[in-house]
């Protein structure tokens, strides 16, 4: 009986672990998948990991939001991001089919859908290092938005800039400007 009661008292919290694991794991997986675009981001702290950290560059539609944002309604054809119109109120963000909202508790805060972080391991933190410091490129992040609004970066990718892209990047005196990449940071 006492095997037994040592057997119990093992297996119960390893299979208390498995189920928070494939709950977590099973969240994870599941929304819409939608292409943002991102722009550079100066990052500041250096002590949390491999990640790349950068600022959403939305096709906000509607009237553009200084700072604060803390809801989005998406529209497109998944993955295809059309455009997002910034959403007054949680009240109002549910006639929207594509809901986004910042997560007061995460990385951000109430800023969260201003900038992100996608975590990487160190091997392919090396290999972006390389198309983040390269100008002719545009970094595109996939999130995951589930029903509930909140959202997850889970990939990064790059295309060439477009002719539009390329002229927009100029400033008003004809010189490139330049603005930072996106930085991946490691401990």
């Amino acid at each position: 009986m006492n095997r037994l009661a040592r057997l119990v008292a093992v297996a119960l919290p390893l299979a208390g672990l498995a189920g928070l694991w494939a709950t977590s794991e099973r969240t994870y997986n599941q929304g819409t998948e939608w292409e943002v675009p991102i722009m550079g981001y100066d990052p500041r702290d250096v002590l949390r990991g491999h990640y790349v950290e950068f600022t959403f560059d939305w096709p906000i539609s509607g009237e553009a939001v200084e700072s604060g944002m803390q809801f989005l309604c998406l529209a497109g054809d998944p993955p295809k991001l059309a455009s997002a119109t910034p959403v007054a109120d949680a009240a109002a963000l549910a006639a929207c089919p594509h809901p986004l909202r910042a997560a007061p508790d995460g990385v951000y805060g109430v800023t969260g859908l201003e900038r992100g972080r996608l975590y990487v391991g160190q091997d392919r933190a090396r290999a972006l290092q390389a198309q983040l410091a390269d100008r002719d490129q545009r970094g595109i992040v996939t999130i995951r938005q589930r029903e509930d609004g909140s959202f997850t970066p889970v990939d990064i990718r790059f295309r060439p800039l477009t002719p539009q892209e390329r002229a927009a990047r100029e400033n008003d005196n004809g010189r490139p400007e330049i603005p930072g990449p996106p930085a991946i940071m490691s401990r």
